[in-house]
């Protein structure tokens, strides 16, 4: 047996060889790694454009948070201003109450002074008018004799004025 060792190989068979892997990479190419570019490019644009919107929506999302504290503030702020306002019209309130109470207080007490006179003057009447009546009887004991009612009133209510009137109300 006798073997035939060539270090180089014939031509023909590398040339064959050589058209037989370019048509495999054309026929590849074609139907393999097109449509793979193709998809892998799709993903890449997909995958941009999804990070676009996801930075746009994070945008908006810090726009909103910032929105919605400025409206928490604004409303922080008109419920002081409320509570300030109703803590000033309770104020004002009490001091209307106060002034009503003062009114009243003072219309009672005036009320109260002239019902003690009238009733001051009232037990001074009764009473010059008992004086009147005491007298009377104290004065036809002592005499024994009967004046005329008319004439002995008068007389007590002379002697009463005169006299009277400077020790019953000192």
């Amino acid at each position: 047996m006798q073997f035939d060792v060539r270090v180089l190989p014939e031509w023909p068979s590398v040339i064959l060889q050589l058209l037989a892997t370019l048509v495999i990479f054309l026929v590849l190419k074609h139907f393999l790694f097109e449509p793979v570019i193709k998809i892998l490019n799709e993903r890449k644009e997909k995958i941009a454009d999804d990070l676009s919107k996801a930075e746009e929506d994070k945008k908006d999302a810090v726009a909103l948070k910032q929105e919605y504290q400025n409206k928490i503030d604004e409303a922080k702020k008109e419920g002081q201003e409320i509570i300030q306002a109703a803590r000033k019209r309770g104020e004002e309130i009490r001091q209307n109450i106060i002034a009503e109470a003062k009114n009243e207080s003072e219309s009672i007490i005036k009320k109260a002074n002239t019902e003690i006179e009238r009733q001051k003057e009232k037990a001074m009447h009764e009473f010059k008018t008992e004086v009147v009546t005491l007298s009377m009887m104290v004065a036809s004991k002592v005499i024994d004799k009967n004046l005329d009612e008319n004439v002995h009133n008068e007389m007590i209510n002379e002697f009463i004025n005169e006299v009277g009137e400077s020790k019953w109300q000192s």
